[in-house]
Formats: structure tokens, sequence, C-alpha cells
């Protein structure tokens, strides 16, 4: 059955040369040849390469959730949070494309089964989002009357933009500036030009 250090060094190295070569261009061989593990160690983990590029997926997601988790348990009002959760989810998500380079390609090729592999982050996203929607609810931060509808909302107005960027279409929310404008946009929407950058607090009725 192997143990989890081997099964995460296949990843490792699995998600570098995918990166480098795409997914097409590197072999099982060459990714246990690489790990300095038997082709038959390999296959102890994964069946195949397409079981393996899963695992790559699966890894980049938990990576995510941790990091989005860890900062909505930050000590800051639930407005600050909500905001924070945009711009580190969109720099995460900016850090990821960056380092897996060819990786993308392979991305739009297997859409449905990155689909797949993230369907409990969607879902524990959402619950993250809403977490903050409540507690923005109970302090006066927020009024929003479906705290549920509005974290999917969000959720997926920040996932619709994940395909363009990686496309390079919306490669400018990257800068600062139009980082705090797309996540203005998000939360006040058309009133955006009315709230104040000493207020963040977002008032959404949902």
């Amino acid at each position: 059955m192997g143990n989890v250090k081997t099964r995460s060094k296949f990843i490792d190295v699995a998600r570098k040369l995918f990166a480098e070569r795409g997914v097409e261009n590197t072999t099982m061989n060459e990714i246990a040849k690489v790990a300095q593990k038997g082709r038959r160690t390999i296959y102890t983990y994964f069946k195949s390469k397409d079981d393996l590029y899963y695992a790559v997926i699966e890894s980049e997601l938990f990576m995510l959730a941790h990091k989005l988790q860890k900062e909505i348990q930050k000590d800051k009002n639930p407005a600050e949070k909500l905001l924070n959760y945009i711009y580190v989810r969109m720099d995460i998500f900016q850090e990821a494309v960056m380092r897996n380079g060819n990786l993308r390609a392979s991305f739009f090729r297997n859409i449905y089964v990155v689909e797949r592999s993230r369907h409990r982050l969607d879902i524990t996203e959402i619950k993250m989002l809403e977490s903050i929607i409540i507690e923005g609810n109970q302090q006066g931060f927020f009024n929003v009357k479906n705290p549920q509808f509005a974290a999917k909302i969000i959720h997926c107005s920040l996932k619709g933009c994940e395909v363009p960027f990686i496309k390079g279409d919306l490669r400018a929310f990257s800068y600062p500036e139009n980082r705090k404008h797309f996540a203005a946009f998000l939360l006040h929407g058309l009133k955006e030009g009315k709230t104040t950058s000493n207020s963040p607090t977002a008032t959404m009725f949902f």
C-alpha cells in the first residue's frame, strides 16, 4: 500500500514535470526515474498518468483551501476578512498559474477532470464565505438576507474569472489597483463609487 511520503514525492515530481513539459509529453517512467523510485512502485500508488494528474490537481486545491482557511481565522472584522479572502484567493491562483506553466494547456483539455477534483473545494469555499457573511450580519457589517445564496454568488463570480485569467484576458486584475476595483465591484456592484477607501463594508441585499 505504500506510505504518504512516497505518494507525495510522486505528486511533487509529477507537478514539476507536467509544468515543464506538459502532461502529454511526460511519461510515468520519467516521473518514477526523477523520483528515484522503480516503475512498479509508481503504479502501486497511481493506476495511470490520468490518476496522477488528478492527484496533482487535488493537491493544488488542498493548498488553496488551507491558505484560505488560515485567512478567515485571522483576527479581523468580517468586512476585512471578506476583502482579504478575495485578494488572497486571486494571489494564490496567480501563483498556481505562474508556477505550473505548461499545465495550463492540460487545464483546458481536462476541464471536466478539474471540475470533478474541485467539487469538495467548491463546497468548502462556499461554507467559508457563508461563515464570514453570517459573522458580518451579526456584527452589523453586512445586511444579507440569504448568506448562503450570497456566498454562492461571490464564489461563482470568483470562479468564473479563473479561465479568462489563465488565458490572459484578465491578467490585469493581478495588479494591486485593478484588484481593488475588482473586489469593490464584486461587493458593491454598480454603487462602487459611493464606497470610501476607509470603509470596506459591503451592504449586500440577497
